[in-house]
């Protein structure tokens, strides 16, 4: 039983390191996309906007749109991925908290079992020295 609640916990750690690792790859992610719309419009910034053709300002204002959609979908994707490396390392908790509970029950009753074994060899000394002493004493 205790190998069994072992091999959770294990699954349940290792469910949560992959879930820690997705999580940070698309956080990443979006890092990657803030930093290419900073560095787009940096760029932009530099150029003359007096010079700009209507064209390439609809064009830019198009793309800086699907770039700001892009971010938006992928925050929302690293917030779907933090509640699930939460609910991960929810589940591992509750597993590290039922092996626990298991080997503290597996030593309590370890001592109790000691405890009978010693109680059980005490009186069968006893007995063993009261037998001697009568027949001692007959």
């Amino acid at each position: 039983m205790i190998e069994m609640a072992g091999r959770e916990t294990d699954k349940a750690m290792q469910s949560l390191v992959q879930a820690n690792n997705v999580l940070e790859q698309e956080k990443h992610q979006l890092n990657d996309l803030l930093r290419y719309r900073e560095e787009y419009l940096q760029q932009f910034r530099q150029g003359d906007a007096l010079q700009m053709s209507a064209r390439k300002a609809i064009d830019l204002r198009s793309f800086l749109a699907q770039l700001d959609n892009a971010i938006r979908m992928q925050q929302r994707h690293v917030e779907q991925c933090f509640m699930q490396t939460q609910k991960q390392r929810q589940l591992w908790l509750e597993a590290k908290n039922k092996q626990r509970s298991i080997e503290s029950l597996k030593e309590r009753y370890q001592k109790e079992d000691e405890q009978r074994q010693l109680k059980l060899e005490q009186r069968l000394a006893d007995e063993h020295t009261a037998m001697l002493w009568a027949r001692k004493h007959k």
